[in-house]
């Protein structure tokens, strides 16, 4: 999950993932490369092996399979990365391959700001989602972050393209009548970027909010807001799963 924006509820899409695809049954690493540690505390319930900045300037830790959400938490070190860019990042890589067998799925939130951890993630993922809010000033954005992506693309695959999931509307307010028009205006000008073809969002509902502070994922709490939110967001990572499992190996 990558936008050079921060309250694009990129966090909660990523945390989410990984609740549905071990739900699935799958072994997935989650890999917080964020210092303020957001995701980290609403998975502070699963398997934790140490923080991420491990990654950048140690080995990585001998680790048995499991089933569920392995977590490398968000830690002050990663501040430490990109004083020692080059290094560091191709100690990412090596590490990250090495635990590539262990796991079915990874997933990689990454920080609001540009940094060498945003370029050790793309340097190691299959695929980029993109979450971004319907605000005017964000839109404006758009263009400037999809020609970066594809900048940072070529140079962490060496030519090879990660597949680009899409750009994903979210925190959409429906009652807005200026995002209503900004998401057709988005979906007018940027139509091929965005992840559906259709006009499928991630509404803002404060059910994601109350799952993230309860650790435990909006489709599992009872409320019927919460239920919708649920099932609103299983629709999206059913997809992101689909689109997934169909990339070559």
């Amino acid at each position: 999950m990558n936008n050079q924006k921060g309250g694009v509820g990129k966090t909660m899409l990523a945390v989410h993932a990984a609740w549905f695809l071990a739900e699935a049954g799958a072994r997935v690493l989650f890999v917080d490369l964020d210092p303020q540690g957001n995701a980290s505390y609403s998975l502070a319930n699963t398997r934790q092996v140490g923080p991420s900045s491990l990654l950048f300037f140690e080995a990585p830790p001998s680790l048995e399979d499991a089933t569920g959400v392995t977590l490398f938490a968000g830690d002050r070190g990663l501040d430490r990365v990109d004083g020692a860019l080059a290094s560091a990042v191709l100690n990412y890589r090596t590490a990250f391959t090495a635990l590539a067998d262990r796991f079915d799925y990874a997933v990689l939130d990454t920080p609001p700001t540009w940094s060498g951890r945003n370029y050790a993630a793309l340097m190691v993922a299959s695929s980029l989602v993109s979450p971004i809010d319907l605000e005017t000033y964000a839109l404006q954005g758009v263009k400037q972050l999809w020609a970066q992506k594809a900048t940072v693309e070529k140079a962490a695959r060496a030519g090879r393209p990660i597949d680009f999931l899409g750009l994903l509307p979210s925190r959409f307010q429906s009652n807005s009548p200026r995002q209503r028009e900004n998401l057709t205006s988005l979906l007018r000008e940027q139509g091929a970027r965005i992840m559906f073809p259709g006009q499928a969002v991630l509404t803002q509902r404060q059910g994601y909010a109350e799952a993230l502070d309860l650790r435990q994922p909006v489709w599992s709490l009872k409320k019927t807001a919460a239920q919708d939110a649920g099932r609103e967001i299983r629709g999206v990572l059913a997809t992101i799963k689909s689109r997934l499992d169909a990339l070559p190996a």
